[in-house]
């Protein structure tokens, strides 16, 4: 990643499609800060990134990881990639998800919607006050939302 070229193994985990040029983008970016200011990224673990148009949402893991720290992060990041960027912990947890990617609003719970085709949707639940406090459009933010956890999301508001 230093170097501009990638190995054998990297190389074919982007012609398969799981990763992309915005992925190796943030990584490189994710490596200068490393090297810089926060070391504590050597112990972090780096999944995936998504951008949906001037935002970027970067998904890691870790033991270190504080919400102090993910603010500090997300702010260089944000000032090198030139657009908003949510730092996400990877977790099973949709409820979790949507509570750091809608943040501030405040997430009042995750429903399931039962489809007369057996489809389901899961349904993230905020309070229509916070409606203003959104990060980004409500159909972005379902968008990213149906990427990260794999399943039809859709956001509605009390």
């Amino acid at each position: 990643m230093k170097s501009g070229v990638l190995c054998p193994r990297c190389q074919k985990l982007i012609e398969r499609g799981d990763y992309n040029e915005t992925d190796i983008e943030v990584m490189k970016t994710l490596l200068e800060l490393e090297e810089s200011k926060f070391s504590v990224l050597r112990d972090v673990i780096y999944h995936k990134s998504y951008k949906a148009d001037n935002m970027y949402v970067i998904v890691l893991s870790g033991n270190k990881l504080t919400p102090f720290i993910l603010s500090k992060i997300a702010k260089k990041l944000s000032e090198k990639l030139e657009g908003k960027v949510r730092i996400i912990e990877r977790t099973s947890s949709l409820r979790k998800m949507a509570s750091q990617l809608l943040l501030p609003a405040n997430v009042l719970g995750v429903n399931i919607l039962w489809l007369p085709d057996g489809s389901w949707q899961s349904i993230v639940r905020v309070s229509r006050s916070d409606f203003k406090t959104l990060p980004a459009e409500k159909e972005l933010l379902e968008e990213i939302l149906t990427k990260l956890s794999g399943m039809e999301v859709r956001i509605r508001f009390e």
